[in-house]
């Protein structure tokens, strides 16, 4: 085994505690689900708990460990905690006879990553239609920061300037007044 990075080193043996998990709801708190925006959230919280018991290769390709017997058994148990963290509406995508965990991790990450894309131009329309209309000032502004925050948390963040400029736009003529100033 040489230094090039061409060698093969084996992912560390996990330890007996992964066959103690019986809750994987316990450290994966939310299923994950199409309809809203936690996907990064929930990869990230996911493969934090895979990481920590050194079962993470089983949402990597790694083709060489795939003959080891014990791989087969972590594997299974990979797709069990991958399987009880989805609401019904994603698991019927990915349940599949035969696949790996590697497989499976790689289907959500394609339908979420397709389901993004809609997303954003969705939220992105959605706040600059926005207006105040009969809404509270209060709830109006709410909604905004809640599209912001969601836009941020899928990767597409708008600049805080943009955010005033929706804002603004959105308001009825009753704050013409104050529209100068919030410009500067």
């Amino acid at each position: 085994m040489g230094t090039d990075g061409d060698s093969y080193n084996p992912p560390s043996k996990p330890n007996d505690k992964i066959y103690m998990i019986t809750n994987i709801k316990s450290y994966v708190t939310f299923l994950l689900d199409l309809d809203h925006l936690c996907h990064d959230s929930w990869k990230d919280l996911f493969k934090t708990h895979c990481i920590g018991y050194k079962v993470s290769n089983h949402l990597e390709d790694n083709p060489l460990v795939i003959t080891d017997p014990e791989w087969h058994t972590i594997n299974n148990i990979v797709k069990q905690w991958l399987y009880r963290t989805l609401l019904q509406s994603v698991l019927q995508y990915v349940i599949k006879i035969d696949t790996t965990g590697v497989e499976i991790w790689k289907f959500i990450e394609l339908i979420f990553l397709e389901n993004k894309e809609s997303k954003i131009t969705e939220l992105d329309d959605e706040l600059r239609s926005l207006s105040l209309g009969d809404s509270s000032t209060h709830d109006y502004c709410n909604r905004i920061k809640s599209i912001f925050d969601l836009l941020s948390n899928i990767g597409s963040p708008i600049s805080e300037r943009n955010l005033v400029i929706y804002v603004i736009n959105g308001l009825s003529p009753t704050y013409s007044h104050i529209i100068p100033t919030i410009h500067y």
